[in-house]
């Protein structure tokens, strides 16, 4: 195995045990009465890996660009649950 598909491999593990994480903070958030400091939290980590994605997608070279590709759509699964969580009412 060469060393950008270990990187991806790894990768990929960390975004599916983050990703875990995340829906049990929804989990949790839709549990909760006051839901706000649980929405900060999705949103600061989807912030934190949308500009990591960025920073991926600026080194556009093999495979920083498919690992920017994995870390931007695992953002924008924060945002989602944040938004979700947002409007429970």
């Amino acid at each position: 195995m060469n060393h950008p598909m270990l990187i991806l491999a790894v990768l990929c593990v960390a975004l599916a045990i983050h990703y875990v994480s995340q829906k049990q903070l929804l989990a949790k958030g839709w549990k909760s009465d006051d839901a706000k400091p649980i929405i900060n939290r999705l949103l600061i980590n989807g912030t934190t890996l949308l500009v990591f994605s960025i920073f991926a997608f600026i080194a556009y070279r093999y495979p920083y660009g498919l690992f920017g590709i994995l870390i931007f759509i695992e953002g924008a699964v924060c945002f989602a649950f944040a938004r979700k969580l947002s409007r429970k009412k």
